[in-house]
């Protein structure tokens, strides 16, 4: 995907919080911001999806295995 420059339209207020934002998360530019917003709200995601046992699954071990073939 070739890399092209958009304008998107934002309030004042939007912009501030970016700004606030930026300076919270050290980025250079807006645009930096909003990709460490998506990196982190995607990471949250897929840990929400995949990680729903996380802390209360134990790793399966050889002693809970069923003796079927008696």
């Amino acid at each position: 995907m070739a890399s092209t420059d958009t304008s998107v339209r934002v309030s004042r207020e939007t912009m501030q919080q970016l700004e606030g934002l930026r300076e919270v998360f050290q980025t250079q530019s807006a645009d930096e911001t909003i990709r460490k917003l998506i990196r982190e709200r995607r990471s949250r995601a897929l840990g929400r999806m995949f990680g729903s046992g996380k802390g209360i699954v134990t790793p399966f071990l050889e002693e809970d295995r069923i003796a079927a073939h008696d």
